[in-house]
């Protein structure tokens, strides 16, 4: 059976600020929790979130599904903007931040003159930071979650299709509270044209929505109406 094209409006937000965000250092796998000056930025978030979750629309209160990553500080972010939410989602390891390792807590400032971190920079696919995580590792958690989803993405079209016996365009919602590489990474892999260091994410407490075209096994994207 061929699927014809599924849509799915992805909205991404970005935990709020830590102390290391606000400071500028490397924050991947640590695991700190949000500035009490973070709770302002993300009532902003409330209210859309809140008329969604009103709404009943699917089984997670208005999105297909809701996905977080398992670190404090995305924790953290979606229990205040919706801790209706928070209690139907997903803890996904994958979406966590990339491991910096030694590089953990350190600023620009601080590393500009070690020899390892500006190969690092210059070519983060061949040098890894010491103790941290190899790009490709985390380029591959990141498809691989992106892969998942586009299987769950299916999963209503085929429950409306055998219902329906006949083919039909389905539009789902999903939630992902993550982090800024992450949501990189992501737009790196389903907008043509666009990298990792050309990707630009929303700034922490904010989110941004993106429209994803998943049909034969691949995911598409569309920024036109950001």
């Amino acid at each position: 059976m061929a699927f014809p094209l599924i849509e799915l409006e992805l909205v991404l937000v970005r935990h709020g600020q830590t102390q290391w965000n606000a400071e500028h250092r490397y924050l991947g796998h640590t695991d700190l929790p949000l500035l009490s000056s973070a709770v302002a930025q993300l009532s902003q978030l409330k209210q859309p979130l809140g008329w969604l979750t009103e709404q009943g629309l699917e089984a997670s209160n208005g999105f297909l599904r809701v996905y977080c990553s398992d670190l404090l500080r995305c924790r953290e972010t979606l229990a205040y903007i919706s801790p209706l939410l928070e209690k139907v989602a997903i803890y996904d390891q994958r979406l966590r931040e990339m491991n910096f390792g030694a590089f953990e807590g350190c600023s620009y400032e601080e590393l500009k003159d070690n020899s390892l971190y500006r190969s690092w920079i210059d070519n983060p696919s061949t040098v890894t930071p010491p103790d941290g995580e190899a790009w490709a590792q985390f380029d591959e958690r990141v498809r691989s979650f992106l892969l998942d989803l586009g299987r769950a993405a299916e999963d209503p079209f085929v429950q409306a299709s055998i219902k329906e016996n006949k083919d039909k365009v389905i539009t789902n919602r999903v939630l992902v509270v993550t982090h800024g590489g992450v949501i990189r990474n992501f737009l790196a892999q389903v907008v043509p044209g666009v990298t990792f260091y050309s990707a630009v994410a929303p700034s922490p407490g904010t989110a941004m929505v993106l429209k994803l075209f998943w049909q034969n096994g691949k995911w598409s994207a569309d920024l036109s109406g950001d």
